[in-house]
C-alpha cells in the first residue's frame, strides 16, 4: 500500500501534488489545509486521514486535533504540531506531523517520526516537499521524500525498518563511528546517516545512544563499548 503524506497546503493544492496522489492508495494530511475547498478536493480523490491545524478556521471544527488509525496493519498517529503530542500509544509505528514546513524523518526504537514538509504556499526559501510511504504486511517498507520542484518517484528513498545494509566489518567500525559522530554534530538524523554511509539504522542508532548516555566518549570508546555489549549478548 502506497500512501501520500502531505501537510501545510495553506489553501494551495498544486497540480504536482494532485498527480502524485493519483499514484497512491490513500492520503494523510497533517493539518493547515486552510480552506474548505482544498479539503473537498482531497476528500474526493482517495481515502483521506486529516487533522486540524492552527490555521484551519471555523469550517474545520469538525476535524480532530489528533488521530489514531491503522493502514495495512501499521498503527499510525497523526497530529499537526509535534509539540502538542501528549501520548501516541505504545504500539504506534508511524508518527506524522507538520507545522514547521521542514521535511524530517527520524527513526527511534522501531518508530518513524515523519514531517512531510509543506507542499502548498512556500515559506521563505524552504523547499516544497511531501512524502510517499509504502506499507506492507504490518511494516513500513519505505519512506520516500518527494521534492515537488523535481518530482519523480523512486528518488530519495530511505531504508525503513527491516531494510538494512550490511554491518561494517570490525576494522571499519571506528571509521563508521567517526562519521556518525560528525553527522550528529551537523544535526543529521539517524535515517539520513544510514542512507548516506550505507549503514544499518540499528548500528547508527546504537552509536547515537552511546554518545548521548556517555558524554565526551570518543569513537574508539564507542567501538569498545559496542564490543563489550556484543560479548554480553546485549
Amino acid at each position: 500500500m502506497r500512501v501520500a503524506v502531505i501537510a501545510d497546503t495553506h489553501g494551495l493544492l498544486r497540480q504536482e501534488t494532485v498527480d502524485l496522489i493519483e499514484g497512491c492508495d490513500a492520503v494523510i494530511h497533517a493539518g493547515d489545509v486552510d480552506t474548505p475547498d482544498i479539503y473537498e478536493k482531497l476528500k474526493g480523490q482517495k481515502p483521506l486521514y486529516l487533522v486540524r491545524g492552527n490555521n484551519d478556521g471555523g469550517w474545520a471544527g469538525q476535524l480532530p486535533e489528533s488521530l489514531r488509525f491503522e493502514l495495512e496493519g501499521v498503527p499510525i498517529f497523526l497530529i499537526h504540531n509535534r509539540k502538542d503530542i501528549r501520548g501516541t500509544g505504545e504500539n504506534v509505528k508511524l508518527v506524522i506531523f507538520g507545522h514547521s514546513h521542514k521535511y524530517s524523518e527520524e527513526w527511534a526504537e522501531g518508530r518513524c517520526w515523519l514531517n512531510p514538509g509543506s507542499c502548498g504556499k512556500r515559506r521563505f526559501r524552504l523547499p516544497l516537499t511531501m512524502a510517499a510511504v509504502t506499507l506492507l504486511d504490518g511494516k513500513i517498507a519505505a519512506v520516500e521524500r518527494i521534492d515537488l520542484e523535481n518530482a519523480e518517484y523512486g528518488k530519495n528513498i530511505s531504508p525503513a525498518a527491516g531494510c538494512r545494509e550490511t554491518m561494517p566489518p570490525e576494522a571499519d567500525r571506528r571509521k563508521a563511528v567517526g562519521r556518525i559522530l560528525r553527522g550528529m554534530d551537523k544535526g543529521e538524523t539517524i535515517a539520513e546517516m544510514s542512507l548516506k554511509w550505507k549503514l544499518p539504522q540499528d548500528f547508527v542508532e546504537q552509536v547515537c545512544r552511546i554518545r548521548v548516555t556517555h558524554p565526551g566518549v570518543t569513537a574508539e570508546g564507542i567501538v569498545n563499548k559496542m564490543e563489550v555489549n556484543e560479548l554480553r549478548g546485549r
